[in-house]
């Protein structure tokens, strides 16, 4: 016999079947809620204690306590492994929601970004339409009109650049939240080609010429004659010097 097998406790099923064996007695403790089978066995331990205390002569070896005792283990171990059904319940409930407790929290990680951009961005426009034109009025007040509109034409399309650029991290930061709490799905990188698709034989279709522009016949045919327009222009004047001299 393994030595595990010594040390694994006794099921209900188990010492149900010894009594049953013993004294044909059996306890269905499927019937019988946990409360139930608890309220059971501190009556019977009541009993056992009642009768290891008689003035009786070895009150243990009797039938009637043996039968009571093994009704108690019976009852024990049925309570036991609800327990442990239990506890295994607990377990796992308590793991799942510490699970979602970490996902939660990676989520509002991920949300605090997106509403720290935000902020940045509600700066950043009140800068674009009010700082920026009080300080541009300080600096005509000061400097004059050459200096305020040099610092507008340079500050302006700055900070204009800079909130289309957080808009658009923004919008990123965003999508990223959709995929943690799985509003979203992933996106391809931009500029990403799509993948060319194997035709019937199993083979690359190959690239194939433009058929606006033709083959290769009718791009020969439609290039122009050697010597271009200015060898056509000379010799059409000199046509018409050698018809002029002829003339004369």
């Amino acid at each position: 016999m393994n030595i595990r097998e010594f040390t694994k406790p006794v099921t209900a099923k188990k010492l149900n079947e010894s009594l049953a064996s013993r004294f044909g007695a059996r306890i269905d403790v499927e019937k019988f809620t946990t409360e139930q089978l608890q309220d059971v066995r501190n009556k019977i331990r009541t009993r056992l204690s009642q009768m290891q205390t008689s003035e009786s002569f070895n009150t243990t070896t009797t039938e009637d306590y043996q039968k009571n005792k093994l009704f108690l283990d019976v009852l024990n171990a049925a309570i036991g492994e609800r327990d442990s059904v239990a506890e295994a319940i607990d377990e796992a409930i308590r793991q799942v929601n510490e699970g979602e407790e970490d996902k939660a929290e990676l989520v509002m990680a991920a949300k605090d970004m997106v509403d720290r951009v935000t902020g940045w961005m509600e700066d950043t426009a009140e800068m674009q339409t009010e700082s920026m034109l009080e300080l541009a009025d300080a600096i005509r007040d000061e400097m004059g009109s050459a200096q305020a509109e040099a610092f507008t034409s340079s500050v302006k399309p700055a900070l204009e650049a800079l909130y289309s650029a957080m808009e658009a991290t923004r919008v990123t930061l965003i999508q990223g939240v959709g995929l943690l709490t799985g509003e979203a799905e992933p996106v391809e990188p931009m500029g990403a080609e799509p993948a060319m698709e194997p035709t019937v034989d199993g083979e690359m279709p190959a690239d194939e010429p433009d058929a606006e522009l033709g083959g290769d016949e009718d791009f020969a045919a439609a290039e122009p004659a050697a010597g271009g327009d200015e060898e056509l222009g000379r010799a059409k004047r000199e046509s018409i010097d050698r018809s002029n001299s002829k003339k004369k």
